[in-house]
Protein backbone atom coordinates (compact mmCIF):
# COMPACT_ATOMS: atom_id res chain seq x y z
CA UNK A 1 0.00 0.00 0.00
CA UNK A 2 1.64 3.44 -0.80
CA UNK A 3 0.18 6.01 1.61
CA UNK A 4 0.36 4.50 5.05
CA UNK A 5 -3.02 4.51 6.48
CA UNK A 6 -3.92 5.15 10.32
CA UNK A 7 -5.97 2.10 11.75
CA UNK A 8 -7.95 4.65 13.26
CA UNK A 9 -8.72 6.23 10.17
CA UNK A 10 -12.83 6.18 9.73
CA UNK A 11 -12.25 5.10 5.92
CA UNK A 12 -9.35 2.81 6.75
CA UNK A 13 -11.44 -0.45 5.27
CA UNK A 14 -12.86 1.85 2.21
CA UNK A 15 -8.81 3.21 1.66
CA UNK A 16 -7.12 0.13 2.58
CA UNK A 17 -9.09 -1.44 -0.73
CA UNK A 18 -8.94 1.36 -3.18
CA UNK A 19 -4.92 0.46 -2.80
CA UNK A 20 -5.10 -2.90 -3.25
CA UNK A 21 -7.23 -2.76 -6.69
CA UNK A 22 -4.69 0.29 -7.76
CA UNK A 23 -1.85 -2.20 -6.77
CA UNK A 24 -3.95 -4.77 -8.61
CA UNK A 25 -3.98 -2.44 -11.74
CA UNK A 26 0.11 -2.31 -11.45
CA UNK A 27 0.41 -6.14 -11.77
CA UNK A 28 -2.14 -6.41 -14.63
CA UNK A 29 -5.17 -7.95 -12.89
CA UNK A 30 -7.45 -5.18 -12.59
CA UNK A 31 -8.43 -3.08 -16.16
CA UNK A 32 -8.59 0.37 -15.63
CA UNK A 33 -12.27 0.24 -15.86
CA UNK A 34 -12.03 -1.83 -12.73
CA UNK A 35 -11.05 1.44 -11.03
CA UNK A 36 -14.05 3.23 -12.18
CA UNK A 37 -16.24 0.40 -11.47
CA UNK A 38 -14.92 0.19 -7.56
CA UNK A 39 -15.49 4.16 -7.54
CA UNK A 40 -18.88 4.05 -8.66
CA UNK A 41 -19.62 1.01 -5.91
CA UNK A 42 -18.24 3.35 -3.44
CA UNK A 43 -20.42 6.25 -4.34
CA UNK A 44 -23.31 3.65 -3.57
CA UNK A 45 -21.83 2.42 -0.53
CA UNK A 46 -21.67 6.56 0.67
CA UNK A 47 -25.48 6.77 -0.44
CA UNK A 48 -26.26 3.71 1.97
CA UNK A 49 -24.55 4.88 5.03
CA UNK A 50 -21.79 2.62 4.61
CA UNK A 51 -24.11 -0.85 5.23
CA UNK A 52 -25.53 -3.32 3.56
CA UNK A 53 -29.35 -2.90 3.20
CA UNK A 54 -31.29 -5.46 4.39
CA UNK A 55 -32.60 -6.96 1.44
CA UNK A 56 -29.22 -7.31 0.01
CA UNK A 57 -27.94 -9.67 2.66
CA UNK A 58 -31.17 -12.18 1.80
CA UNK A 59 -29.99 -11.64 -1.82
CA UNK A 60 -26.26 -13.05 -0.47
CA UNK A 61 -28.08 -15.91 1.17
CA UNK A 62 -30.01 -16.99 -1.84
CA UNK A 63 -27.01 -16.98 -4.29
CA UNK A 64 -25.10 -19.21 -2.21
CA UNK A 65 -28.01 -21.32 -1.66
CA UNK A 66 -28.39 -21.47 -5.51
CA UNK A 67 -24.68 -22.47 -6.03
CA UNK A 68 -24.83 -25.30 -2.88
CA UNK A 69 -27.98 -26.64 -4.73
CA UNK A 70 -26.64 -25.73 -8.47
CA UNK A 71 -25.48 -29.58 -10.27
CA UNK A 72 -22.26 -27.69 -12.20
CA UNK A 73 -21.50 -24.43 -10.13
CA UNK A 74 -19.26 -22.01 -11.58
CA UNK A 75 -17.79 -19.03 -9.93
CA UNK A 76 -16.95 -16.40 -12.48
CA UNK A 77 -14.80 -13.61 -11.19
CA UNK A 78 -12.99 -10.45 -12.37
CA UNK A 79 -9.80 -9.05 -11.67
CA UNK A 80 -11.09 -6.76 -8.85
CA UNK A 81 -12.62 -10.09 -7.00
CA UNK A 82 -9.53 -11.71 -7.90
CA UNK A 83 -7.25 -9.04 -6.14
CA UNK A 84 -9.41 -8.16 -3.46
CA UNK A 85 -9.95 -11.34 -2.43
CA UNK A 86 -7.92 -14.73 -3.85
CA UNK A 87 -7.80 -16.96 -0.76
CA UNK A 88 -11.18 -16.75 -0.04
CA UNK A 89 -12.78 -17.43 -3.91
CA UNK A 90 -9.77 -20.16 -3.88
CA UNK A 91 -11.57 -21.58 -1.12
CA UNK A 92 -15.12 -21.11 -1.69
CA UNK A 93 -14.28 -23.00 -5.08
CA UNK A 94 -12.96 -26.13 -2.78
CA UNK A 95 -15.70 -26.08 -1.01
CA UNK A 96 -18.37 -26.25 -3.62
CA UNK A 97 -16.55 -28.10 -5.65
CA UNK A 98 -16.70 -25.26 -8.56
CA UNK A 99 -14.58 -24.04 -10.89
CA UNK A 100 -13.42 -20.92 -10.95
CA UNK A 101 -14.20 -18.83 -14.92
CA UNK A 102 -11.93 -15.52 -15.54
CA UNK A 103 -14.36 -13.63 -16.55
CA UNK A 104 -13.02 -10.72 -18.64
CA UNK A 105 -14.68 -7.41 -20.61
CA UNK A 106 -11.13 -6.13 -21.28
CA UNK A 107 -9.48 -9.65 -21.59
CA UNK A 108 -5.56 -9.62 -22.96
CA UNK A 109 -3.15 -12.30 -22.22
CA UNK A 110 -1.29 -10.38 -19.45
CA UNK A 111 -4.22 -9.80 -17.27
CA UNK A 112 -5.58 -13.45 -17.81
CA UNK A 113 -1.81 -14.50 -16.74
CA UNK A 114 -1.62 -12.29 -13.94
CA UNK A 115 -4.89 -13.42 -12.34
CA UNK A 116 -4.81 -17.02 -12.76
CA UNK A 117 -1.02 -16.41 -10.62
CA UNK A 118 -2.49 -14.70 -7.96
CA UNK A 119 -5.12 -17.53 -7.98
CA UNK A 120 -2.82 -19.79 -7.99
CA UNK A 121 -1.09 -18.59 -4.91
CA UNK A 122 -4.54 -18.01 -2.73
Amino acid sequence: MTPEVPRDHPRYDSLVTREKIIEGMHQKIVAEAGLIAHGRGEAFDYILGEASPTFALKQEKLAIIHLIQAEHPVISINGNLAVLCPEEIVQLSHILEAPLEVNLFYRRPEREDAIKTVLEKG
